[in-house]
């Protein structure tokens, strides 16, 4: 088989581009990860082994093709709409950037809620009415443009490609795969699960390991009125990986009649501005994948966890809309950042300790909280003895291997003071790798 490389765009598309061609108008869902950077990223080593791609994708796995950021990552929007079957269709009910360290190699997730305020070429708005609305008058094509771009400027963070998958491919996919085994936090008892006929079913699974068939694993992921959207988007990072997991498990990058059959599955179903020397090239790094060394987080507003940085303002100013805003731009960017493109800062899990030096009451309980929900542990908080108040806040090194962390609170503290405590004179019982002493700066 051979291919002709040519934009998504032109009338004539090539069998490889047909694969993707088809599926702005369907049903989709954050799952598109599961899809494209689980079994695609399977499927297409599988198939350069076995030559369903042919001599040009074999030499295509010679060179690296995938545009990235100035860190070496390649970041890949993920869109979920619902169908053009459902009212409000193009609305994007998921949203997740991924991000790719060819290096270590390593995936890292973040899942962005629906409701977020942005700005965009086409106005302020929810960030999942973006692209229904750029879609509509721009075309499928500049629909994605201009998501991707609205998404960069809000995390700060380069977009190099988008992708959106239906249902339909999702729960085939997993039946394909013989179903999958994960293990479920707590019961779910959803009465509103949506019956594709205009009203609702129940759908229960009960707390524990169970194995899920397509249908089911589906409605494992969709599933969100009883329950946060952040929920569900940690149920479908763990779907992600327990897919990861059957496909290691059962060898099947040997089956070419699987392979096959995946292959004509997505041919059907998927569309995306990623080309065939990109996904070969995703493959390559995705079967090497260590999650081991991947952070997967949601940007929510519960201030108690990680990534807790949004608010709900008065819905007067919004049309009377429910929108959620960033409290602090600097720290949510913080945040994406540290997940997406740096997580071997966090992978530390350094112990910190923060110490109040500005004689300012609450100051250090305030400042762990932030640090928290930026994705640092803070297991201590106090006070540190001085007299005047410290002027500018300085770290102190209780453990000298945690040195991706020091350099970052270096960095962010902008500190020129440094002490690094002889090992001799520290506790052997303690637990703390870095003290901040908060100055009056």
């Amino acid at each position: 088989m051979s291919f002709h490389v040519q934009p998504i765009g032109e009338k004539k598309l090539p069998r490889w581009k047909r694969l993707f061609k088809k599926i702005y108008s369907r049903k989709t869902q954050w799952v598109f990860f599961v899809l494209l950077l689980g079994v695609v990223f399977w499927l297409g080593t599988a198939a350069v082994q076995s030559g369903v791609f042919g001599e040009k994708a074999e030499r295509a796995l010679s060179f690296n093709p995938l545009l990235t950021d100035g860190h070496g990552h390649t970041n890949i929007l993920l869109l979920g709409v619902a169908g053009e079957a459902e009212e409000g269709g193009n609305l994007t009910d998921s949203i997740m950037v991924v991000s790719i360290n060819p290096e270590v190699p390593s995936i890292s997730m973040l899942s962005l809620p629906r409701d977020l305020f942005v700005s965009s070429q086409i106005g302020d708005r929810k960030i999942n009415e973006i692209y229904a609305s750029a879609r509509y008058h721009h075309g499928d094509q500049k629909g994605l443009e201009i998501i991707e771009d609205a998404v960069s400027s809000f995390t700060g963070i380069d977009i190099h490609y988008a992708a959106v998958v239906d249902f339909d491919i999702f729960s085939s996919s997993v039946d394909l795969l013989g179903g999958v085994d994960i293990f479920v936090p707590e019961d779910i008892v959803d009465p509103f699960y949506p019956d594709g006929r205009y009203g609702y079913e129940t759908f229960v699974v009960r707390k524990g390991l169970q194995h899920l068939d397509g249908a089911m694993a589906l409605q494992y992921a969709r599933s969100r009125k009883t329950s946060s959207d952040y929920s569900r988007a940690k149920r479908q990072q763990d779907l992600a990986l327990a897919i990861r997991r059957k496909i290691e498990a059962n060898g099947w990058i040997e089956n070419i009649e699987k392979i096959r059959e995946f292959y004509d599955l997505f041919s059907r179903s998927i569309n995306t501005d990623i080309s065939l020397k990109e996904i070969v090239a995703l493959a390559k790094i995705g079967l090497s994948v260590d999650f081991g060394n991947s952070v997967s987080a949601v940007l929510s507003d519960d201030p108690t966890q990680m990534g807790g940085f949004l608010y709900t303002p008065a819905q007067e100013f919004y049309g009377g809309q429910f929108v959620l805003l960033p409290e602090s731009l600097a720290d949510t960017q913080t945040f994406m950042e540290l997940v997406l493109i740096t997580p071997e800062i966090l992978l530390e899990n350094a112990q910190i300790s923060v110490l109040n030096g500005t004689g300012v009451s609450g100051h250090a309980g305030d400042t762990a909280s932030r640090l928290r929900r930026i994705g640092f542990h803070v297991i201590d908080v106090g006070n540190y003895d001085a007299t005047p108040p410290v002027a500018r806040t300085f770290l102190r090194v209780l453990n000298d291997t945690k040195a991706e962390t020091f350099e970052f609170f270096r960095d962010f503290y902008r500190s020129e003071r440094v002490e690094v405590l002889d090992l001799e004179t520290i506790d052997p019982d303690n637990l703390v790798d870095l003290e901040i002493v908060l100055g009056t700066d």
